[in-house]
């Protein structure tokens, strides 16, 4: 009676621990890192489908946009005519502490040596994006206001 007692702490010890460990794997620099080349993946090649890039954005960003209203600025965003591009590579931390990590791309522009820096959150098991303010609060139209001229021809409209 006493050995099964004892096994059954044991099991429970060794159960709980894993537990309380496997949230913990995730948190690493190396993680990060990952996701941030996931990341650049769906906004290099699945650009078209924007909701792809909006699963990788944190809580917060997601409970102030729905992923309707993200895809819609995206797209808007996206058709600016003098658009830098935005295919992102060599991800490198420049700065983590666990809950945090930030990370600066190179970016295919251009003018050689543009960066493209963001920070990554740890939340609900995994590291999410903190991206895309502009289009919370807008300021991304701001840009659109002074075309000077008019590319419907070129969209065929």
């Amino acid at each position: 009676m006493r050995q099964r007692f004892v096994f059954l702490v044991v099991s429970a010890a060794v159960i709980g621990g894993m537990i309380l460990w496997l949230p913990l794997a995730h948190r690493t620099q190396a993680r990060a890192l990952a996701r941030a080349e996931a990341y650049a993946q769906a906004i290099d090649q699945d650009y078209q489908t924007p909701e792809k890039i909006y699963r990788f954005l944190c809580a917060d960003f997601r409970a102030r946009m729905s992923e309707a209203d993200f895809c819609a600025a995206w797209e808007k965003e996206r058709s600016y005519p003098y658009i830098t591009p935005l295919y992102l590579f060599w991800p490198e931390v420049t700065a983590y502490s666990g809950d945090t990590a930030q990370v600066t791309f190179l970016r295919a522009a251009r003018i050689e040596g543009m960066t493209y820096p963001v920070e990554l959150i740890y939340e609900n098991g995994d590291y999410y994006v903190q991206d895309w303010a502009s289009f919370l609060d807008g300021s991304y139209l701001e840009k659109f206001e002074d075309i000077p001229y008019s590319l419907d021809w070129y969209y065929d409209t």
